[in-house]
């Protein structure tokens, strides 16, 4: 056995035990077995440079509900995309000063409960984006930051995995030059990262008080989400609303009536000051580097012919979400 393999203590609760059982197809016995033939795999592969800790491939395998066949596609994805973009996915530093600018803006909120199903609510707010004409706070940070710190995330916290996360957009403040900054073939290979190249599981993604953008959204954006994807859109125009779905306890002090009194996340500068002592732990950053670093890629001069390859049909096809 791998000395990585023997060193790992599961983290999950019973709750999220259950899930990844009747949900991911996760056996606690068969575990380790898994994760050491998705490792052997790797290790035969010659066009592939890829982490093969245990913590990382059990990852890629809740992600891809533990069939063999798509934790490779996943992993190809994901390097390939590296190899092509390291601009975007590629020595993600936490110590990057605009990551440190968009959290102190409130750009990006992590909201530090989870709700009765496990996941996590990460709020994003366009409309808080510092400055969208300096180059310093594009697009391409907010893709670079929400790898590094969902890298990191899954990395302290392997519950995430299996019960997913959140993502709602709230477009308070966001105007028209800021949604079309990105153009139409930034706007694919974003969403070809975020869909097919991370072990993130989105389960809803959530769109508060869009007004006119809505419609620029359905006809650009929506169309490079998978299917299962879109039908996972919510859209609200009031938070009463939006209470019908996430409970009041769960959100930020910002986003609660003012007669409210009862739990809540805290304040967006409470978990703001939370998250950046968190990434200026030297620890952190140095997990961060080492699982983004753009030593791990592939190579397509090294690449076996496809006749080489192991069938298909030896693996399990499954509906992965």
């Amino acid at each position: 056995m791998d000395a990585d393999d023997a060193k790992y203590v599961c983290g999950l609760t019973p709750q999220s035990l259950e899930k990844a059982k009747k949900e991911l197809n996760e056996d606690p016995k068969q575990r380790i077995g898994a994760v050491q033939t998705l490792r052997k795999w790797i290790k035969q592969q010659p066009h592939l440079t890829c982490r093969t800790d245990t913590q990382f491939l059990l990852t890629i395998l809740r992600r891809s509900k533990f069939s063999q066949l798509v934790a490779r596609e996943l992993i190809e994805n994901m390097l390939t995309m590296k190899t092509k973009y390291p601009n975007l996915m590629s020595n993600l530093d936490l110590k990057e000063p605009a990551f440190r600018t968009m959290l102190d803006a409130g750009v990006i909120v992590y909201c530090p409960k989870k709700d009765h199903e496990g996941r996590s609510l990460v709020i994003i707010r366009p409309g808080k984006v510092p400055d969208m004409d300096d180059p310093n706070f594009g697009h391409h940070v907010e893709v670079r930051m929400g790898l590094a710190i969902g890298e990191l995330r899954r990395h302290l916290d392997e519950n995430i995995t299996v019960n997913g996360i959140m993502l709602m957009f709230d477009f308070t403040g966001a105007t028209m030059k800021q949604m079309t900054k990105r153009n139409s073939e930034e706007r694919k290979i974003h969403s070809k990262i975020w869909q097919d190249c991370t072990p993130e599981r989105v389960k809803a993604f959530i769109f508060y008080n869009p007004g006119p953008i809505l419609e620029f959204f359905l006809t650009t954006v929506k169309q490079f989400m998978k299917k299962k994807n879109q039908e996972r859109i919510q859209i609200h125009e009031t938070m009463e609303s939006l209470y019908k779905v996430i409970p009041m306890e769960f959100w930020p002090t910002e986003y609660l009536p003012d007669d409210y009194n009862g739990p809540s996340a805290g304040s967006v500068s409470e978990i703001t000051a939370y998250w950046k002592k968190v990434i200026s732990e030297e620890s952190n950053r140095k997990y961060v580097l080492e699982a983004s670093h753009e030593k791990y890629k592939i190579d397509e001069k090294k690449m076996p012919k496809k006749q080489d390859a192991i069938p298909q049909e030896s693996f399990r096809k499954l509906a992965i979400d």
